[in-house]
């Protein structure tokens, strides 16, 4: 039972575009359980000033860390979970290492989220994949996409938040 949902969770994932399975290398997939407990990790809170051109990454936020990268990395290890928690907006995004070629023409082996609270209090998972699905609006802006933004931090591993700066691991 467990190996045919892994192959069904495998196939319903693969199929969101983006993955090139000629490359080589290690592979995650988050599943819900994987956020569960994103609000014990480390955590760095962030308030930008309000800017109406950029309000993706201005305003009261908390980004949450599973692991930091080994010191002196120039990427973030495969498994790498970011949450971020946007509180003016009440919504929680996340970004996965996901590895194995995935998302190959955007923001190199990182798979987008956003989450919400299951009726358990857990995290759910409303959305994954290489960009918001049609009619879903990401911090506000509808059909958003995250690689568009995420581009501009290729040197940080297409990671954007200052407190999450490679160089500071």
């Amino acid at each position: 039972m467990n190996r045919l949902l892994l192959t069904l969770t495998l196939a319903l994932t693969s199929s969101c575009g983006g993955v090139d399975d000629s490359v080589p290398g290690e592979l995650f997939i988050a599943l819900p359980r994987d956020f569960a407990s994103y609000s014990s990790w480390q955590s760095f809170a962030v308030n930008a000033p309000s800017a109406p051109a950029d309000s993706h990454t201005a305003g009261e936020r908390t980004i949450y860390l599973n692991h930091a990268p080994p010191k002196g990395s120039s990427e973030y290890p495969v498994g790498t979970i970011v949450v971020k928690v946007m509180k003016e907006e009440n919504q929680t995004f996340a970004m996965v290492k996901r590895g194995g070629g995935y998302n190959s023409r955007g923001a190199t082996g990182w798979e987008w989220f956003e989450l919400a609270a299951a009726t358990d209090g857990t995290p759910a998972i409303v959305w994954r994949g290489i960009t918001p699905p049609a009619g879903e609006r990401y911090h506000g802006v509808a059909g958003g996409a995250c690689n568009d933004c995420h581009q501009g931090a290729r040197s940080n591993d297409f990671v954007q938040s200052e407190p999450l700066q490679l160089s500071r691991f």
